[in-house]
């Protein structure tokens, strides 16, 4: 009965701030999802699990009473054709049951039903961009308590031995040669969720943080935010996060019209998270990192196994056939089940080849399309933003989840969404005053 009415809270809740502002509705959605791993775990009921996707409903339900202005029309005519394309073939494999009923309507949900973000990245403007920043430093703020406590209090306070922390408990290899010491998963359903939402975050604050209208409390939040963001990367401690944040940290230092100064405070802000990390052997799994680690998920990742699928599965297993998000109380439901540790694997298997060649083409179509710099104050943002999107897609074959993930999946389809848009200029008639004098005087 709790869990019923979390998801009502959830959808209201996103629905009344949506109706207020699409910034403060993507904020509140946004924070349910910060907290969603948390709440499922202590609240292990069945529709715990759509706590979060209640509130993407009051989301889109709000969005569709406040209307599109005529501007917010022309920032996503690019999006429209590959969303109805993108939506539209689940939709279509749905009524092919290859799979039972719960299961497809599973796979239906982690097929289409976080698409229509895409939406949201090229529907607000700058201004609105610099408001959903502030609010993400701050719950990333708000996270890093959490992550604290566990740190020196121990993740058995926050999170209990259930169904839905099996993964959370089986991650205890923090530090090598030790498995009573776990990685540190904040609010999040997973260890690596904290890891790859704080890394994409980054661009956001960081775009917000480098334009020079803020105010000094913004600014403080904003940079607070982002030490909370580097710092919750290495408590999550997720390797492969790890080096995409280093590849970040290149792109920003590969930016020539960044001001020095901010390349300085960026500097700091590494040397204090820095610091810590070299002081806590526990922050340091990165250090393990090896050729023969990449190697072995390239070789785990990328092999006969994905070749069998394209050959023995060209519509697919069915949807939910690749094992997308399927709760562990629907598992036995499955038909042939099948994983594979490739989220284009995955994509192969629960839509077939053509619904993986949908996807690669709209990715490279926004890869290629966007162009190569962007003018205005959120120039600097735009740029990681377009470098993090290249990164995690051009990385999404060594592992699952790219496309479902909680909340992080939000913050990816945004940025690839706000790739797409034109950036609208406003436009400025000037009327000659003898000839408006003139006209008066005719009249």
């Amino acid at each position: 009965m709790e869990s019923i009415l979390l998801c009502a809270a959830a959808f209201v809740a996103a629905y009344w701030f949506t109706r207020r502002s699409l910034v403060a509705g993507l904020e509140a959605v946004l924070t349910i999802g910060y907290f969603y791993g948390i709440i499922r775990a202590n609240l292990p009921q069945t529709f715990s699990h759509f706590i979060f996707d209640a509130g993407v409903a009051g989301l889109y339900l709000g969005t569709a009473l406040r209307g599109l202005t005529a501007a917010q029309r022309l920032r996503i005519r690019r999006l429209r054709p590959w969303i109805v394309c993108l939506v539209g073939w689940p939709i279509l494999l749905f009524f092919i049951p290859a799979q039972d009923l719960l299961i497809q309507l599973v796979g239906l949900r982690g097929a289409v039903w976080f698409v229509p973000l895409l939406l949201y990245g090229a529907l607000i403007d700058d201004d609105e961009r610099s408001r959903l920043a502030i609010g993400l430093a701050a719950l990333n703020i708000a996270v890093l308590l959490f992550a604290l406590g566990e740190f020196f209090l121990g993740v058995q306070r926050f999170y209990p031995h259930n169904a839905a922390t099996i993964i959370i408990y089986m991650q205890n290899d923090v530090v090598k040669g030790s498995f009573d010491t776990y990685r540190i998963p904040a609010t999040f359903v997973a260890q690596a969720a904290y890891s790859g939402t704080m890394v994409l975050s980054i661009p956001l604050l960081v775009g917000a943080w480098v334009q020079p209208k803020h105010h000094r409390y913004h600014k403080t939040i904003l940079s607070v935010g982002i030490i909370a963001a580097i710092a919750g990367v290495f408590l999550g401690a997720s390797r492969s996060q790890a080096l995409l944040l280093f590849a970040q940290a290149a792109t920003i230092a590969s930016f020539a019209q960044i001001r020095l100064k901010h390349l300085i405070a960026f500097a700091a802000i590494a040397s204090v998270v820095g610091y810590w990390v070299y002081r806590q052997p526990r922050l340091q799994r990165f250090t393990q990192l090896d050729f023969s680690f990449v190697e072995e998920r390239v070789h785990d990742s990328v092999n006969e196994s994905f070749l069998d699928a394209v050959v023995n599965y060209p519509l697919g297993n069915g949807l939910g056939g690749g094992g997308t998000s399927v709760p562990y109380f629907l598992q036995d439901r499955l038909k042939n089940p099948l994983a594979i540790e490739n989220e284009y694997g995955r994509l192969l298997l629960e839509l077939g080849i053509p619904g993986l060649a949908l996807w690669v083409a709209f990715i490279l179509s926004t890869l290629v399309l966007a162009p190569s710099t962007r003018a205005g104050s959120w120039a600097v943002g735009w740029r990681l933003a377009r470098a993090t999107v290249a990164l995690y897609f051009g990385t999404a074959f060594i592992g699952t989840g790219l496309l479902t993930a909680i909340p992080g999946t939000i913050l990816l389809l945004f940025m690839t969404g706000w790739l797409t848009a034109p950036r609208l200029k406003p436009l400025r008639i000037s009327v000659d005053p003898d000839y408006a004098l003139a006209y008066r005087t005719t009249a």
